[in-house]
């Protein structure tokens, strides 16, 4: 049996400073299987982010263990791509020279690499921009590029940290939908943390619900099938949407 993409076992994570001690994690344990989309939310502070951290070997665990592919996580690897709410991206590179940076970094840009992040550009509707600054781009263009360059690393693992809370409705929408027929037929994992319960519901296959500070996992949802086969768009339209995102919002006031 082949071992889940991502394994929390019993993790806890504590902050120190010079004045107290912060609790984040206590414990906390799930999954999440290859291919699977899982969404995070939870109340501010529910260390929704260190979790993401811990999985991208950007923070080790207090205690307990972190793993990919049944393999422990000590270090940042390959196999996971990080994406941020900020695009990151740097002013003075052209497009071009922006979604090639993380293949810089990693060692790994060469001709083909090169072409296959010009058609990931492309297949997000960007292609016309390479030449560009990230100056003359939008903030829903800006957050596309960041998505490409995220991409280009060709991951198994995607996390997602909010990265459409800036946009305005209709630019958060859109990425949306370009998200779902990125990943579709790439079986990448993805964990995304989102304050969006729509967003959550939309996009994923299982939330995970986060108690207050320290987190713990209080409830995991089930997104039903019916809805998980459809667009994010026509997923809110879904007769059975609306009841799953009033309970999820009394879980979250619960919490």
């Amino acid at each position: 049996m082949n071992p889940p993409a991502v394994r929390l076992i019993d993790v806890t994570k504590h902050y120190w400073s010079k004045e107290e001690e912060t609790i984040a994690l206590s414990p906390l344990s799930f999954y999440v299987s290859p291919g699977e989309f899982v969404s995070l939310v939870g109340a501010s502070g529910c260390g929704k982010s260190t979790v993401l951290s811990l999985v991208a070997g950007l923070l080790q665990p207090t205690a307990g263990e972190v793993q990919i592919f049944g393999q422990r996580v000590s270090h940042p690897s390959p196999r996971v791509g990080y994406m941020l709410q900020r695009d990151c991206l740097l002013d003075w590179r052209t497009v071009k020279k922006n979604i090639t940076l993380g293949l810089e970094l990693s060692g790994r840009f060469n001709h083909h690499t090169e072409n296959h992040a010009r058609y990931l550009l492309t297949e997000l509707g960007l292609g016309h921009t390479l030449h560009q600054y990230p100056a003359q781009l939008s903030g829903g263009m800006r957050q596309r590029v960041a998505l490409v360059r995220t991409l280009a690393l060709q991951p198994d693992i995607l996390l997602l940290d909010e990265p459409f809370s800036a946009l305005d409705i209709q630019n958060k929408l859109h990425l949306e939908e370009l998200l779902v027929q990125a990943l579709k037929g790439r079986g990448m994992t993805t964990l995304l943390v989102t304050h969006d319960l729509e967003e959550a519901l939309a996009l994923s296959d299982r939330i995970l619900v986060l108690t207050g500070s320290p987190g713990r996992l209080k409830r995991t949802v089930e997104i039903p099938e019916a809805i998980r086969k459809l667009d994010p768009l026509r997923a809110r339209d879904h007769t059975a949407f609306r009841p799953l995102f009033n309970d999820l919002w009394k879980e979250l006031e619960k919490s």
